[in-house]
């Protein structure tokens, strides 16, 4: 298993609350990426401040093919 990662990504602010919504369901899930590597989301929330708006998460890969780094193509 590997050192949790974090992502900060921008969201527009018209799907702000439908990203707030569809990331906080995949807390605590294992997610299969294309690569065939497995990574399970340990934190998930957007962010407003000066109204834009940032998704943050955080994620540990719990299963890692020969791939040198992750891919994050999964949402």
């Amino acid at each position: 298993m590997s050192l949790p990662w974090g992502v900060k990504e921008p969201v527009d602010p018209e799907n702000a609350q439908s990203v707030m919504h569809y990331i906080q369901d995949l807390k605590d899930k294992v997610i299969c990426l294309p690569s065939g590597n497995e990574s399970k989301i340990l934190i998930a929330s957007v962010k407003e401040r000066k109204g834009k708006y940032l998704l943050i998460f955080r994620y540990e890969l719990t299963k890692q093919n020969s791939n040198i780094l992750p891919d994050i193509d999964f949402l």
